[in-house]
């Protein structure tokens, strides 16, 4: 499966009502993708699907916990992508485009195995999903170094940006860590922050957009004491419609590269 593939075949709908999913499309194209990944789903019935290629009690490193929400708007009615000839992409990609890079990397063996995937539900709302998922991780004793979000972001766009990180709710070993490694991918990145008034100094002045980054699960994971930020990939356009948005090929097949390398980060 090309990582184009992966993203129209998870061009579906999936819902959840707060408590349950009601529409599993997406998550059922997810499963009978993985079928022969080496991937186990290992979590119970709730707002998330959790993955991982080894049961929980088989860690012996912290885990890094990988969240993509897979709940569409309420106001999309429909999903689609489609690959334009001048290098842009339009569809729903609120949420489609993460799941998308992230079902990919794990086909392709691209995860340490350290990693466990959450796709997530209620993000639109309230965010239960990733609620879920960390009290999942205490339940089972599970250590979580820390928590990577993945959306979509309206910011970056205009600056040609390939990915964004933001809200930052990280511990600065950590974030010396992420940053040192999109300095390094040599793509074009931005970093929005969880506050303008407290940006970190080893961030580079010409990286910042110094305005508040918007809600996403990373702020229900810092709820729940995580350490966390977000990886968002930049969109032109109305997220909520069924119209969809832009966004641009090179773009995708770059944030997927970034989220590989920034996913072995410990």
């Amino acid at each position: 499966m090309t990582l184009s593939e992966a993203l129209i075949k998870l061009s579906v709908l999936n819902r959840d009502n707060g408590q349950k999913f009601t529409d599993t499309s997406r998550l059922d194209a997810i499963s009978e993708s993985l079928k022969e990944s080496g991937y186990s789903r290992i979590d119970f019935d709730g707002l998330f699907h959790l993955y991982s290629l080894k049961p929980t009690n088989a860690f012996t490193e912290p885990a890094v916990i990988i969240s993509s929400h897979v709940d569409c708007q309420k106001n999309i009615t429909k999903c689609f992508a489609e690959f334009l000839p001048d290098g842009l992409m339009r569809g729903t990609f609120d949420n489609a485009i993460t799941n998308a890079s992230l079902l990919w990397l794990m086909l392709e063996g691209r995860l340490p195995d350290n990693v466990l995937v959450a796709f997530t539900g209620d993000e639109e709302e309230s965010s239960c999903g990733a609620e879920q998922v960390m009290s999942f991780a205490e339940n089972c004793g599970l250590e979580v170094n820390h928590v990577i979000v993945l959306d979509v972001t309206d910011m970056g766009w205009n600056e040609g940006a390939d990915f964004t990180v933001e809200n930052n709710f990280w511990n600065n070993a950590l974030g010396r860590k992420i940053i040192s490694c999109a300095e390094n991918s040599g793509f074009n990145w931005r970093f929005v922050p969880e506050d303008p008034d407290d940006i970190p100094r080893y961030i580079g002045r010409k990286y910042i957009i110094p305005i508040e980054a918007e809600a996403d699960e990373s702020w229900e994971y810092d709820e729940n004491d995580a350490e966390c930020f977000s990886l968002c990939i930049p969109v032109k356009g109305n997220m909520h419609s069924n119209k969809g948005v832009y966004a641009r090929q090179k773009s995708f097949e770059r944030y997927t590269k970034i989220l590989s390398e920034i996913a072995s980060i410990t």
